[in-house]
């Protein structure tokens, strides 16, 4: 199975919906990592800060919409 790069998403504060960051990575660099990212949201406008815990990764065609069940996928995948 190849590592893909897929987008991360988050969940706007302001909006409460799914949104992609400017971020794309493969799933072994996103559980890799750490600190705090920042982006602007182009739902709402506003600068939004995350870290890895708050988001997940586009997944094909269907989004992971719970952060945390997300991280066990990732690894899963990874394994």
């Amino acid at each position: 199975m190849s590592d893909a790069i897929s987008r991360v998403l988050i969940k706007c504060p302001k909006l409460g919906v799914n949104v992609h960051t400017v971020y794309r990575m493969r799933a072994s660099a996103f559980e890799a990592l750490r600190g705090e990212f920042r982006f602007r949201c182009d739902r709402c406008g506003e600068i939004h800060s995350w870290k890895r815990e708050d988001a997940w990764l586009e997944d094909g065609a269907r989004l992971r919409t719970d952060a945390q069940g997300a991280d066990a996928r990732v690894r899963d995948a990874t394994s």
